[in-house]
Order: C-alpha cells, then structure tokens, then sequence
C-alpha cells in the first residue's frame, strides 16, 4: 500500500469572529460545496490546529487535491449569512514549516 502524501495550510479567517467548532465548520462545508462527497473524501481534510485569538486555522488536506482544496477556499464567501474570507497564508509539508506559533 502506498503512503498518501500531506500538506499543511494556514488559512487566516476574516469578516467574522469563530469559536473552533465553527472554523472547522465553514473549511469543510467549503470544501464539501465546491467539490461534493467524492470530492471532500479524497481531499481528506482534517483540522490539525486553531487559534481563536489569530482566527488561524492549520488544515491537513493530501497533495492529491490540494489545488481543489485551495479553489474550494477562495469561493467561500458568506458563512451562516454573514460574508467571510478564508485566505491561505502558507502551504507546507510540516507544521513547523508553517511557523505556527500559538
């Protein structure tokens, strides 16, 4: 069996304060909207880290579809009626790479 390749994103959260459960929350419905079930499954996205007072996100996603994740990302525009911007900051192989500092 192969190893699947990772990568790690920072995503900054703008437009709305989130409490964590509601950062993973708006990652996952964006990615779920833009690419389906199919899609999200082999993305195989997972929130690793969350800092509510910086509204980072770190985001595990594999190499495989990391472009559909980005796209996915950058069309989220409104979460629960209320506009927000997911913008990635850094991609990454590791979280040290990303210079995660909580």
């Amino acid at each position: 069996m192969i190893r699947e390749k990772k990568r790690y994103l920072l995503i900054k959260i703008d437009g709305q304060f989130l409490s964590e459960s509601n950062a993973k929350k708006a990652v996952y419905n964006s990615i779920l909207e833009f690419a389906g079930e199919l899609g999200a499954s082999s993305a195989a996205p997972k929130a690793v880290l969350f800092d509510e007072k910086k509204q980072e996100l770190v985001l595990k996603t594999n190499l495989i579809a990391l472009e559909q994740t980005i796209v996915s990302l950058a069309f989220k525009t409104s979460f629960e009626g209320k506009p927000i911007a997911l913008r990635l900051k850094k991609i990454s192989g590791t979280i040290k790479g990303l210079d995660w500092k909580k």
